[in-house]
């Protein structure tokens, strides 16, 4: 080998030993882990009614009360609808019944006279509760009314109270349709309340 190709050589190791030296070895992989995805979390559902094990709530139900009669526009259908001269052959008040434990089915009330629309009653054995206020003029005052027969017209049971008071009036009709026919003079308000009484209390 000549001296040329020797210095060829030398310089080739040099260079290779100075690229090493600067750039080092090629740097080894590192393995990633995989990163595990979250948990999920459950979201509760709500059951249906058929699901075994739920026993739905029963729906709440508001009690019966007694609802109000208003007064009919076009009375001028009825067989009767005008109140007669004289009421005094019903008498006045009749004997209170021995239960308090009374139950009113409806009521009627107001400060003008006028004729209802039509009703049916829950038992054949009922009472007519009349109240009447006059402050106004209560030696004035005049409460007259006329329980009536819707089909036939007649006259079931009447009342005619002077001045501010009371009166009960008993019905023993039995089952049907009936309205009122009620008069006011100088009267500010009154409530006729329609009572039964519950059915082991039928010995009032």
């Amino acid at each position: 080998m000549d001296k040329w190709d020797l210095c060829s050589v030398l310089a080739a190791l040099a260079i290779v030993a100075v690229v090493a030296v600067v750039f080092g070895p090629a740097p080894e992989a590192v393995p990633v882990s995989p990163v595990a995805a979250p948990a999920e979390t459950p979201v509760p559902t709500t059951p249906s009614s058929g699901d075994s094990g739920i026993v739905p709530l029963p729906a709440a139900t508001a009690s019966p009360g007694p609802y109000r009669i208003v007064y009919e526009t076009d009375y001028r259908k009825y067989p009767r609808y005008y109140l007669p001269s004289n009421l005094s052959s019903f008498g006045g008040s009749d004997i209170p019944w021995k239960t308090d434990r009374t139950v009113p089915f409806a009521y009627v009330e107001g400060s003008d006279g006028g004729v209802t629309e039509t009703f049916t009653v829950p038992s054949p054995v009922w009472r007519m509760n009349c109240t009447v206020s006059a402050e106004r003029r209560p030696q004035a005052a005049l409460f007259r009314m006329a329980l009536i027969d819707a089909e036939t017209g007649g006259i079931v049971e009447g009342a005619e109270l002077r001045y501010p008071g009371s009166i009960i009036k008993n019905v023993q009709s039995g089952d049907g349709t009936y309205y009122l026919i009620i008069g006011c003079d100088y009267v500010d308000r009154y409530v006729i309340s329609l009572e039964t009484f519950p059915a082991d209390a039928a010995g009032a």
